[in-house]
């Protein structure tokens, strides 16, 4: 619970990464504001329930058995968060590291929004120096994606249309009103379908520039593997389906990129590598798939 009474819940989610989980964890409980701390477990393979029991009392462990993906392990903790009587829940990717005032930077704006996220930046250690921020939020001016970047200012916040990132901060009521993350999606997009919910159900969104979260990008699933590149491009395209009336001619017209990515990944089919090929061919499944309102995990590439 925060200093000033607001009850918040940090969840952060671990499949077969406790070593990273555990540093996220004990930057959690080292900061000026300290919530309590919910660790889903999402189906793990490896020895990471072993070493997540060593944190004791310091967390609440919540055992899946099968991975739900991001959407469905968030989920589980956002509906403990509720049943606890949670104002605010605190989304984290196992592999981000707070600074020790990110929290307590992210609740002074909390009364002005339905979901705010931090400034993220990233580098091979959590303690370099100098790590390079990341775009983390945009405006959506006629539907056209405008990043907004802004690694501190006096404002200290700025409203959004959409944020995405390690280190959510979401208001319970606002989650459960719009019915939580869509599992469908299962990886990649999720959250983007969330807060463009929760806006069109009247919630502010918001950077926080005041507050700044280390995240190593890519730590569940690596970015450029086949599986990634899959669920990349679906949920781009279920994304689209999902939200704009016109969604063919949005992605015909309005999103020129996926020609490029198309043409790219027929290249590389005819001249590329084995890898090349791998990760071509499942940028294309994973287009033919979203085109066809295929949801849900997948177990090739």
């Amino acid at each position: 619970m925060d200093s000033d009474g607001t009850r918040v819940v940090a969840v952060v989610l671990n499949w077969n990464c406790a070593d990273d989980t555990i540093r996220c964890v004990r930057a959690v409980v080292a900061g000026s504001a300290v919530p309590e701390v919910v660790v889903v477990d999402n189906g793990s393979t490896d020895d990471s329930i072993a070493k997540l029991r060593a944190l004791g009392d310091a967390v609440t462990l919540v055992r899946l058995d099968t991975n739900l993906g991001y959407a469905g392990g968030m989920n589980a903790g956002i509906r403990l968060a509720h049943d606890r009587g949670a104002a605010f829940v605190w989304l984290l990717n196992a592999d981000c590291v707070p600074r020790p005032d990110t929290l307590s930077a992210l609740l002074a704006h909390a009364d002005r929004f339905a979901v705010s996220t931090s400034v993220q930046t990233t580098s091979a250690r959590p303690d370099d120096p100098g790590p390079e921020p990341y775009v983390v939020a945009a405006t959506l001016p006629g539907g056209r994606v405008r990043p907004l970047r802004c690694a501190g200012c006096e404002a200290g916040a700025h409203d959004v249309d959409v944020v995405t990132g390690a280190a959510i901060l979401l208001g319970v009521p606002w989650a459960v009103q719009v019915g939580l993350f869509d599992e469908r999606f299962f990886h990649y997009k999720e959250e983007f379908d969330l807060v463009r919910r929760i806006a069109a159900a009247g919630g502010r969104i918001g950077l926080v520039c005041a507050s700044q979260v280390w995240h190593r990008r890519g730590g569940s699933l690596a970015g450029s593997s086949p599986r990634a590149q899959y669920y990349h491009h679906r949920n781009e395209i279920l994304y689209v389906r999902k939200h704009y009336p016109r969604p063919l001619r949005r992605i015909l017209i309005g999103e020129p990129v996926h020609y490029k990515n198309l043409a790219g990944s027929v290249l590389r089919l005819v001249v590329g590598g084995r890898n090349d090929r791998r990760r071509a061919l499942a940028v294309l499944a994973g287009y033919w798939d979203g085109l066809r309102g295929v949801h849900g995990p997948t177990e090739r590439f």
